[in-house]
C-alpha cells in the first residue's frame, strides 16, 4: 500500500513495485482512504511519507484485520533526507527500492509459522537456479534430463511454496535465500 498526495509519485512507485515481490499495490492519496478497502487479509507494507504515516498509522492499525501482520516503511521525498525509521527514498534507484521491499516483504515469510514443509528440495531448487538463469522450461528440461511436463510440475511446486508466480519475483527470491548470487546473473542471459 502507497500513500502518497502526489499522483507522479504513486503512478511512478506502482511501476517500480511490479518487479517487487508484492502480489498486490494499492495507491492511496490519504491514509484514511483505506476505508474504502474491505475485506483486506494478509500482510500489508505501508508506505508513506513520515507526516502521513503520523496522521494515519493509528486508523490503519483499526483497519486492518487483527491478524495481519503490517509493516511500515517511510517515504523520503528529499534526495538527501535520512530517516532513523526503515525507509525508500523516492530518489533510490528503482532496484534499491525493490529490494527494501523486498526486504520486508520477505520478513513476513520467514516469521510466518505455515502449516506445510516450505523447504525447497534439491531438484526445485536446480529448477530455481536455471529459472533465474532466463531459461524456458524445455530448456531447463534439456539440461536436467527431464521431461517438460516435470519441470512445469517443479515450477508449481515451488510456487506453490514461496507464493511466488513470475519469474523476476522467484529472481528475487533466490537472490534473498542466497540460493543464487546476484554477481552470477549474466544479464546477456536474460535477453
Amino acid at each position: 500500500m502507497v500513500i502518497c498526495q502526489s499522483d507522479v509519485v504513486l503512478t511512478g512507485l506502482s511501476e517500480i513495485l511490479k518487479g517487487s515481490l508484492a502480489s498486490e499495490v494499492i495507491l492511496l492519496h490519504r491514509g484514511d482512504e483505506i476505508i474504502d478497502y474491505p475485506g483486506l487479509s494478509g500482510h500489508f507494507l505501508v508506505i508513506a511519507d513520515s507526516e502521513e504515516l503520523e496522521k494515519s498509522t493509528a486508523l490503519i492499525r483499526q483497519v486492518l484485520p487483527v491478524a495481519s501482520n503490517t509493516q511500515f516503511l517511510c517515504l523520503n521525498l528529499e534526495p538527501d533526507s535520512v530517516s532513523s525509521n526503515p525507509s525508500v527514498n523516492l530518489f533510490d534507484s528503482p532496484s534499491l527500492i525493490c529490494y527494501k521491499v523486498n526486504e520486508v516483504l520477505h520478513s513476513f515469510t520467514v516469521n510466518q509459522v505455515r502449516d506445510t514443509d516450505t523447504e525447497l528440495t534439491r531438484r526445485e531448487t536446480e529448477v530455481l537456479q536455471l529459472i533465474t538463469k532466463g531459461l524456458s522450461n524445455k530448456e531447463i528440461a534439456d539440461q536436467l534430463f527431464v521431461s517438460t511436463h516435470t519441470v512445469i510440475s517443479h515450477r508449481k511446486n515451488i510456487s506453490e511454496k514461496t507464493g511466488i508466480k513470475s519469474a523476476s519475483g522467484m529472481t528475487m527470491y533466490a537472490i534473498l535465500k542466497k540460493i543464487i548470487d546476484v554477481n552470477d546473473i549474466d544479464t546477456a542471459d536474460l535477453i
